[in-house]
């Protein structure tokens, strides 16, 4: 957690439940939202709509999607808050960015919090956090940024792609989840592609040392983990709580992102075994540049033992040694162990121990 986030926390501690305070650091975009109200047969677009002069969508026959980009603007999320009757420890935990992806049920409202992942270009997985508030012909969304995914899904309906002007808003808030679980499978497949690249450097470089990198793709998963399992668990509690904000012919739909997110951890368990992996051949290769370090080691101190040997007969420097005074004594002894040593290393190729 960075210090900015961790300060945030602290502010948090003694407050009455339900203050509103953002925990995140984003602080793009402004306090106005975008407003889209469409049929199966007209749409209109707000591109920036100041949220004092919203008011409760009452036309039952279309639906109405606002979307909040930016939440340190506490009081514009107040105010939409007051608008739509939305529960304070829901708007809560949409500013807590920290907070797992979750479902709560009110009587009138669905929230549900979650991450959007994203992979960027130098292979690190970055998290945003984005809320859902359901109503009977309503969607409210909150990012912290600006967000391509809402545009093409804006684009889509403006232009009438597929059946969403067709459905109502519990559509659409499957259309916006769907769009947002496709980009964990981005993601997982940069990680993939991390593993793939660190594999064949151990293969390839089996002398250096890529721990680090290892341990890089383990926090990676662990972190795609995390979020995989609170959303599935997210799903499947929408599924069996069969709110009335859903219609039962779209629950197909939800089973539809059930079954990816199923997808996508079956996939982090097999990378997580690959990691392993890759920790073991690491390991293997570091034992391996060990042994032959020490190997190596072993076969210079052999071959200069029976050279220390004869050195060391040869330094006592007894007066009664007659080799010491032979004129050609001292170019004796160095053939002698010129050829020891040449001996030494012709038997030890001879056996194949290096």
């Amino acid at each position: 957690m960075s210090p900015t986030r961790r300060n945030q926390h602290i502010r948090k501690i003694g407050l009455l439940p339900g203050s509103l305070i953002y925990t995140g650091n984003k602080e793009g975009g402004n306090g106005f939202v975008q407003y889209v109200v469409y049929n199966e047969h007209d749409v209109q677009t707000i591109e920036k709509q100041d949220v004092n002069q919203l008011s409760e969508p009452t036309d039952k026959s279309k639906v109405n999607w606002i979307h909040f980009e930016a939440l340190h603007h506490i009081e514009s999320i107040q105010q939409i808050g007051k608008l739509f009757d939305i529960h304070e420890l829901m708007l809560e935990d949409t500013l807590n960015v920290e907070h797992f992806p979750k479902v709560d049920f009110s009587e009138k409202h669905v929230f549900v919090t979650l991450k959007r992942l994203v992979i960027t270009k130098e292979n690190q997985v970055e998290q945003e956090h984005i809320s859902f508030i359901l109503g009977d012909h309503y969607l409210i969304s909150f990012c912290e940024q600006k967000n391509e995914i809402f545009n093409m899904v804006r684009e889509r309906i403006e232009k009438g792609i597929g059946k969403i002007r067709k459905k109502q808003a519990d559509y659409l808030f499957y259309i916006l989840l769907d769009a947002i679980v496709d980009q964990y499978f981005v993601v997982l497949e940069g990680i993939g592609k991390s593993i793939e690249e660190t594999e064949d450097l151990l293969v390839s470089d089996p002398t250096e040392n890529y721990i680090e990198e290892i341990h890089q793709i383990k926090k990676q998963l662990l972190f795609v983990r995390k979020y995989v399992i609170a959303l599935r668990e997210a799903i499947l509690n929408i599924i069996g709580e069969e709110p009335e904000q859903f219609f039962e012919s779209n629950y197909k739909y939800l089973h539809d992102v059930k079954d990816h997110l199923n997808h996508i951890f079956e996939t982090v368990e097999l990378y997580r075994e690959d990691q392993k992996t890759l920790l073991e051949l690491n390991s293997s290769n570091m034992s391996n540049n060990l042994n032959q370090v020490m190997k190596t080691l072993t076969i210079v101190a052999t071959i200069f033992i029976p050279l220390t040997f004869i050195a060391g007969i040869y330094g006592m420097n007894f007066s009664n040694m007659p080799e010491l005074n032979w004129r050609w004594g001292y170019f004796v002894i160095l053939g002698i162990m010129v050829a020891a040593a040449a001996f030494m290393v012709w038997f030890m190729k001879k056996r194949k121990w290096f």
